[in-house]
């Protein structure tokens, strides 16, 4: 009796929903393709500051066998925040004038040797980039979806938690 009524009401609900969809105008797509096609335009950040965001978040998060922070355009949303987050603005800058002093051969030694002295200016730009990157990142369809496989709309008729040792008890 379930099932039948279930598929009655599915039947009913989509027999609602077609007549109204076939009559919007298919603008979405088209919508969709021109934002993705134009270029993003800095908020903020400068073009140079923008190149060298670009080229740490994906220093972090490089693209493996899914999407990095390049793909998910990282940059350019930690960007857009920080248009109207005064209180992070020069902290981001300070952080990309002493990420710029490097050669781009020695930023990731330089990141690296950053993320190990944690009681120094510098670990505390790269613990700013990395947060910021990290975060945009599992904002992102890329991250979100793609890499956790994160679906809103599906029902978990049970969520056990944590599974790895160390966490239970």
């Amino acid at each position: 009796m379930k099932t039948r009524r279930r598929a009655l009401q599915t039947a009913a609900a989509a027999a609602a929903v077609f007549p109204i969809l076939s009559a919007q105008p298919h603008k979405h797509a088209a919508q969709t393709a021109t934002r993705a096609a134009k270029p993003y335009r800095a908020k903020w950040l400068t073009a140079a500051e923008m190149k060298l965001l670009a080229e740490a978040c994906d220093l972090i998060l490089p693209e493996t066998d899914t999407p990095g922070a390049a793909a998910a355009r990282v940059h350019e949303h930690i960007d857009f925040l920080l248009q109207t987050d005064r209180a992070r603005q020069k902290q981001v800058r300070d952080c990309l004038q002493w990420l710029a002093k490097a050669k781009p051969a020695d930023r990731v030694a330089l990141l690296t040797a950053a993320s190990e002295n944690l009681d120094s200016a510098e670990s505390r730009h790269f613990t700013l980039l990395k947060d910021l990157t990290i975060d945009t990142y599992y904002q992102s369809r890329e991250g979100l979806a793609q890499e956790l496989g994160w679906n809103g709309n599906t029902y978990l008729p049970e969520f056990k938690g944590c599974t790895h040792p160390e966490h239970q008890g």
